[in-house]
């Protein structure tokens, strides 16, 4: 062979920036002359087109007194696809990384384009934001006019690749655009890689050669894909959050406001009406003023109780973990338990995610309604649900109608008459603020149940 022929009767290329091997098809051939050995790597296409790469040895010899160059030529593609896979895979990664680190959506659409460039080979890229219905470009390869790409595509568009993808989820690889029912954005496109971002939009490369793309640049892509959209799904929980840590706040804040117009405008009345029945009873204490007295104890509960909707309603922004066991032990020590019995069948050491305040808010109510309620000698159970995924507090009383089971959280239902109906209705405040969810059933003993689900429960031993 002579240095300017390529082996096997294919045509000679120029190799791609990837694999980079030698251009200079004299190389090894001079180095031969110069040297003895010379050695090189050609990119070359074989008599069907397919690219390959061949390893070339020249060696200088003396045969019959005459010196020649005796060349061999070696099949090398197994390897340079190996490496240049090697290499697109570690791309791969470190993409993922800066992906994961982005701190808005435009820059996760501006590295997916970016590693695409490093990985794949084509002539322009473009990440697709779906906003509403319709795909707006939120990152190209290069800098596209309008006569080359669309300022804005209908999802519901039949005759655009992206939009379909986007539809279906389904990634697509087209080899010849002139084959396919489709309208490119600029009609020197031939094959085309489109691969979708979930809810999020649509990744497309385009080239303007027939068939540049492979099984290879589609795997690679869709899992260039996955990162981009667990990232996108990552900043939108986030943006998610804040948003609704804005609005817990403001709930706070207006839960406070009408606490105080609350304390000031009830306690106020509450307060002149008191004096003026303490100075009363100076003169004669009788039947009517004592009733007048017990009125305004059961409307400063009421207030008490409303105003502690008021406050502690608000969703819970920070957890602790907390010893449900020790908890009830503090609580049932705070009240006054009379003849009554607690038995607390928890795993040892079970922790629950609270607000330790509020969660012992939430017992001693259920202690105190089960004491009101639940008849002289009552025993109470604190236990875990059988599936560990929260709580109960259960008594051996009369129970609940189950008619009346949605109504016993409504704000002023009681049935006793010194009651103020807002025992149970603080303890379901509280629960949902935790994001928990309260129920009554009939406890084993015929009694009530009240069952704690969603809570986060984890035994420590």
């Amino acid at each position: 062979t002579t240095p300017d022929e390529s082996p096997r009767g294919g045509s000679a290329v120029a190799g791609d920036d990837r694999t980079a091997p030698t251009d200079d098809r004299g190389a090894a051939f001079r180095e031969a002359v110069t040297t003895g050995v010379g050695e090189g790597t050609w990119a070359v296409h074989d008599g069907d087109g397919e690219r390959m790469w061949l390893d070339v040895r020249y060696e200088l010899a003396t045969i019959g007194g005459t010196e020649r160059v005796l060349g061999s030529v070696r099949d090398a593609t197994a390897r340079w696809e190996l490496s240049t896979r090697t290499e697109q895979v570690a791309t791969l990664h470190d993409a993922a990384t800066r992906i994961q680190r982005c701190e808005t959506t435009l820059s996760v659409y501006e590295e997916v384009v970016a590693a695409a460039e490093e990985i794949l080979e084509f002539d322009t890229s473009v990440a697709d934001e779906l906003v509403g219905d319709t795909l707006r470009p939120r990152a190209v390869s290069t800098a596209l006019s309008e006569d080359e790409y669309y300022e804005t595509t209908p999802l519901d568009a039949e005759d655009n690749l992206a939009a379909r993808v986007c539809r279906t989820g389904e990634p697509s690889v087209v080899t010849d655009l002139t084959q396919r029912d489709v309208t490119p954005a600029d009609t020197a496109f031939r094959s085309v890689l489109t691969v979708p971002l979930g809810e999020h939009g649509v990744f497309q490369a385009a080239s303007r050669t027939v068939d540049t793309f492979d099984d290879s640049d589609l795997e690679l892509t869709e899992l260039l894909a996955a990162h981009a959209r667990e990232a996108l799904s990552r900043l939108e929980r986030e943006q998610e959050l804040r948003e609704r840590t804005r609005e817990l706040r403001r709930e706070k804040e207006r839960s406070e406001v009408f606490a105080s117009a609350v304390s000031h405008d009830l306690r106020n009345p509450l307060n002149v009406a008191t004096g003026h029945l303490q100075l009363a009873r100076r003169d004669r204490d009788d039947d009517h003023l004592a009733t007048v007295a017990d009125a305004l104890d059961r409307m400063e509960a009421i207030t008490e109780d409303v105003l502690t909707i008021a406050r502690e309603g608000a969703t819970v922004e920070s957890l602790e973990p907390v010893a449900l066991a020790s908890l009830a032990d503090d609580c049932w020590g705070n009240i006054d338990t009379a003849d009554a019995t607690l038995q607390v069948r928890l795993p040892d050491g079970l922790v629950i995610a609270a607000d330790p305040r509020r969660l012992q808010h939430i017992v001693e109510n259920l202690f105190r309604n089960a004491l009101d309620h639940a008849g002289p000698q009552p025993t109470i159970e604190l236990g875990v649900l059988s599936d560990g995924e929260g709580f109960y507090v259960a008594d051996d009383g009369p129970g609940i109608d189950p008619e009346s089971r949605e109504e016993v959280f409504q704000p002023g239902y009681s049935t006793a008459t010194d009651g103020t109906g807002f025992g149970l209705a603080i303890v379901d405040e509280m629960a949902g603020a935790h994001g928990w969810t309260l129920s009554v059933a009939e406890s084993a003993d015929g009694g009530a149940r009240f069952e704690f689900t969603g809570v986060d429960t984890e035994p420590t031993s």
